[in-house]
């Protein structure tokens, strides 16, 4: 069966000195990948990428190149009651899923068209004030004055730049992008039925996993990793991190704002605060309920779930909204602690957001693909590695 996915590939995480470094974040294969159901378009329902696996081993034990990455059920599928496994036979439909449906596409766009417009008028802006200062020089050797023409002439230099590219960028997401076929990264894989009698904890099972499509990923993955730039500075993501600063932090800031997450948090040492990236609100900060068992009426009855109340503040407002379902909660430490799936709303925010634990979410797929690689840092291996 040929795959419906086209061009263009996932794009590169850029430094920070790229003006679309954070407008890119919804096209780069960094956790977070805003994904809508192929089936759904209709309903423009939308969720998150959590997670990536190398699948290791096929159904038949045979070795299988293929990568994966788990969402949520309700992400994937209209048929939430329903199980599915795609069995590959000659001629069974796959159902694809895309790399944002229309809104998150639409809200690209506008965010890239706002920023080329506050480029340009930086560069209006900067060109005046150039010219007022090469047109008044003082009369003597003026240091001040030298520095500041000096500033202003890169500061010029770097918008005219900004401008050049941030116009290309938007160019490139009109010519290759907006076509909603090319957006499509992945198939089905497995599915099952959502429930929260899957075993004694109900724990909720909102799962989800997806085959993804070489082509689009296997230049540009780097596994695991959330990219932190874009929304906060270092220095406030540090301080959420670690508030108590007689603490000494285990969390290191990555130079290429890359945390790689690796591991989850176990049942008895839940942490404190936790954060989320991707989709609707982008990188959030909470904090995480004390304990695990925590009651909420989901999926037609009581279930046990993680909870996280939000950070507080203007800048922080929601840790998550729709759109933010499957988002990875992690730790510091850069441990998986939840997988997001629902929230309580209270008025026109979440009041609590739920997630099921991430041991529980890896027991999931270790006991369906057993040969699950969650450490892999290239989609493909070299060919020495695997020799």
């Amino acid at each position: 069966m040929e795959s419906l996915a086209g061009p263009p590939e996932m794009m590169p995480v850029t430094r920070d000195t790229n003006p679309t470094h954070w407008l890119r974040r919804a096209l780069t294969a960094a956790l977070g990948v805003p994904l809508a159901a192929q089936d759904m378009a209709d309903t423009d329902s939308q969720g998150s990428l959590g997670l990536y696996f190398h699948r290791g081993k096929d159904r038949q034990g045979n070795k299988s190149k293929d990568v994966l990455a788990f969402t949520n059920k309700h992400v994937v599928s209209k048929k939430t009651n329903e199980d599915y496994k795609y069995s590959g036979r000659q001629g069974e439909r796959k159902q694809y899923i895309r790399n944002c449906g229309h809104r998150r596409f639409e809200r690209l766009l506008n965010e890239a068209r706002a920023l080329l417009a506050e480029k340009l008028g930086d560069a209006k802006l900067f060109a005046e004030q150039l010219a007022e200062l090469v047109a008044d020089p003082p009369e003597e050797e003026d240091a001040d004055y030298n520095r500041d023409l000096k500033d202003k002439e890169q500061q010029l230099q770097k918008a005219e730049s900004d401008v050049g590219i941030l116009d290309d960028f938007l160019k490139l997401l009109k010519s290759t992008w907006s076509d909603a076929f090319d957006r499509i990264i992945a198939w089905i894989d497995w599915a099952p039925k959502i429930a929260n009698d899957a075993d004694p904890r109900r724990y909720s099972r909102d799962i989800g996993v997806m085959t993804l499509e070489r082509d689009k990923f296997v230049k540009n993955f780097k596994g695991n990793v959330v990219y932190l730039a874009g929304k906060f500075t270092r220095a406030e993501i540090n301080t959420c991190f670690y508030p108590n600063a007689a603490n000494p932090p285990v969390f290191q800031y990555p130079k290429d704002h890359l945390l790689r997450l690796s591991g989850v948090v176990d049942a008895a040492a839940l942490s404190n605060p936790v954060a989320k990236e991707r989709q609707a609100t982008d990188l959030t900060f909470g904090r995480q309920s004390e304990l695990e068992a925590y009651t909420c009426r989901d999926l037609e009855g009581s279930s046990w779930e993680v909870a996280v109340l939000n950070w507080g503040g203007n800048k922080h407002g929601n840790f998550s909204a729709k759109g933010d379902s499957s988002s990875a909660i992690f730790n510091a430490e850069g441990k998986l602690v939840a997988l997001l799936h629902s929230g309580m709303p209270r008025g026109m925010s979440n009041h609590v957001t739920f997630g099921a634990p991430g041991h529980y979410v890896m027991e999931l797929v270790l006991e369906e693909y057993p040969d699950a690689d969650f450490a892999r840092l290239k989609f493909e291996e070299d060919e020495a590695t695997a020799a």
